[in-house]
């Protein structure tokens, strides 16, 4: 049934075929990217789905287009047949749907970087592990903390709930622990199905220093995970270009931006200082020179943006 309705799968387009199950109730799964769907049928007709078990892809945060918003958001919803026939999927994560979920105590609760954008929050608990002693021994103690863990376009956040006050009980939150993103060795964490989509979940996070457990809601692992890779490409590709910049920054001299102009067919012997018109001397070497009649510094990157607009 379901493959005659569906002979490429709405999700991934694969057409190896579902997987069928249930008595009372039917389920589809795809064979190749294992969504599972809840079949809702009239006179032998698929009339509705529900998004039973979300695919293992990584296309769970994909934007459906006609929504704007990521395929896991409709998990658990009863949704008519010619949704999913028309369905189509952005292949990109909606940051700017995902970041509407930072409530505004957890972005108060920051000092943001420059450039650094926040992305996402969970809430959830944090798995502390400890040891006491009890009558001379050693023993291995676990507590939880309840917090939000923050992700922005650098690293992930726990913000820790504290109370304070002992008449008035007042609540605030605390970073407590920081994983920059190009840290992270690796994530595993929970699944589950539609019936379970607002429970707990386990996520674990490994970075250079150890094991993080957290529990965390609306936390599986085919949403969570995904979300963490791609700003970690995010921040893998700033870093990159940081570093090219660092990079180009001390290769380029004067003497490296003459060799630069004479392969253009420009031969430079003097300069005129932007501030003041004077003549300056073009110097042999170093990545910046000031001019004698004003005091003002001339950088070799300033003037290579120029000669660089005249060379194109």
């Amino acid at each position: 049934m379901m493959q005659e309705e569906f002979p490429n799968c709405p999700i991934c387009g694969a057409t190896n075929g579902y997987e069928t199950s249930g008595i009372l109730s039917k389920y589809a799964k795809c064979q190749t990217c294992e969504v599972k769907w809840q079949l809702f049928v009239k006179n032998n007709k698929i009339t509705h789905l529900t998004l039973h078990e979300l695919p293992k892809d990584g296309s769970s945060v994909y934007t459906i287009i006609s929504l704007e918003k990521p395929l896991f958001t409709v998990i658990a919803k009863r949704l008519p047949t010619y949704f999913w026939k028309n369905l189509k999927l952005n292949k990109k994560v909606n940051w700017e749907f995902l970041s509407k979920g930072v409530t505004s105590n957890v972005s108060k609760a920051v000092i943001v970087e420059k450039g650094e954008k926040l992305l996402h929050q969970w809430v959830g608990m944090r798995v502390l592990h400890g040891k006491k002693v009890v009558q001379g021994n050693t023993i291995k103690t676990t507590k939880n903390e309840y917090g939000n863990l923050l992700l922005s376009t650098k690293k992930l956040r726990w913000l820790a709930i504290r109370e304070s006050g002992f008449w008035k009980k007042a609540v605030s939150l605390l970073v407590v622990y920081e994983i920059p993103l190009e840290d992270i060795r690796g994530i595993s964490g929970e699944t589950g199905d539609s019936n379970s989509w607002r429970m707990f979940k386990k996520v674990s996070i490994v970075d250079s220093k150890g094991e993080n457990i957290f529990s965390l809601q609306y936390a599986f692992l085919e949403v969570f995970k995904p979300i963490i890779e791609n700003a970690i490409e995010i921040r893998r590709t700033e870093i990159a270009k940081e570093k090219k910049k660092e990079r180009f920054h001390v290769i380029l001299d004067f003497s490296s931006l003459k060799t630069y102009m004479e392969k253009g067919g420009l031969i430079m012997k003097v300069l005129k200082c932007p501030e003041c018109g004077a003549k300056i001397e073009f110097p042999k070497s170093g990545t910046q020179t000031k001019c004698s009649h004003c005091g003002n510094t001339i950088y070799a990157q300033d003037i290579f943006e120029k000669i660089k607009s005249l060379l194109e």
